[in-house]
């Protein structure tokens, strides 16, 4: 597992160290220590981090406030899974293969994709757009969802993946949709990790922050209130070349059928859990 040191994770986040020791006393951001006593953050904590900021920032939250909102997350957070671990695992099982043959099919070690599915290292979004595409399904198939209709998604109800460097997918919409619409928080520095490309069409908006694609021929930097649409089959790269973090609106075109294939179907109903509705 990779750590940050309390430094690493005050530049990602836009505060200062001291802010963070603020918070550890408020017991809104507690870190691991090392043997020494010296604070080493997780993925995980750089995601709560941004939390705790963007709860700060947009609305003006006290400590008490702050604390009852990620409580509440951290109860729903049992309906979500990381998609850097135990779905990855249940899908490629779903699906039939072994771990030596879809490692072969995204071009990783099978000692790297164990190391993925152990949740001993982080996935990138490069990585598990790969994954998907072997498996035949659309990346929402990875996740696992808790909303109670079949058209509207809570706030609290959302499929969320953590991904290396705390990149931050949340799931705006349910599976068996031709769209799919997320959001995705980019921390300062961190990356898709490589260029990828998308069978349909993508629409990226940026809401805060800013983020810089690198397509074949050019480099396109958006700021908030920007927007792309990038057509299907271009292969694109992203990061965030800012100092604070980058929040975008993310929308993706499937492909007619996306939804249809039998594997699809199967690794679905694979990540649910019992008391998910049918």
């Amino acid at each position: 597992m990779t750590y940050r040191t309390i430094g690493e994770v005050a530049a990602a986040v836009g505060v200062s160290p001291q802010t963070l020791r603020v918070w550890e006393s408020q017991g809104l951001l507690v870190p691991d220590r090392s043997d020494g006593g010296q604070r080493r953050y997780t993925d995980e904590h750089l995601a709560r981090a941004l939390q705790i900021a963007d709860l700060r920032r947009r609305r003006g939250w006290n400590p008490a406030a702050i604390r009852t909102s990620l409580a509440q997350e951290s109860g729903a957070e049992s309906g979500r899974r990381h998609w850097d671990n135990h779905s990855i695992r249940n899908a490629r099982r779903a699906s039939g293969l072994s771990m030596k043959e879809l490692a072969e099919m995204v071009g990783v070690s099978p000692a790297h994709l164990g190391a993925v599915e152990r949740g001993d290292t982080g996935v990138s979004t490069q990585l598990i757009m790969r994954i998907a595409d072997a498996l035949l399904v659309p990346p929402s198939a990875l996740a696992t969802f808790r909303a109670r209709g079949t058209m509207v998604v809570r706030q609290d109800e959302r499929a969320c993946g953590l991904f290396a460097g705390g990149v931050v997918w949340e799931e705006l919409t349910l599976p068996g949709y031709r769209l799919e619409s997320s959001l995705l928080t980019v921390p300062p520095g961190e990356a898709s990790d490589g260029a990828y490309a998308r069978p349909g069409e993508s629409f990226a908006f940026v809401l805060a922050g800013r983020l810089r694609f690198t397509l074949p021929d050019e480099e396109i930097v958006l700021a908030e209130g920007d927007s792309i649409i990038l057509t299907s089959h271009t292969s694109f790269a992203w990061d965030n070349p800012g100092q604070e973090p980058a929040r975008v609106l993310w929308v993706e075109q499937l492909e007619a059928g996306a939804w249809e294939h039998a594997r699809a179907t199967k690794i679905v109903r694979s990540a649910q859990p019992d008391d998910a509705p049918p």
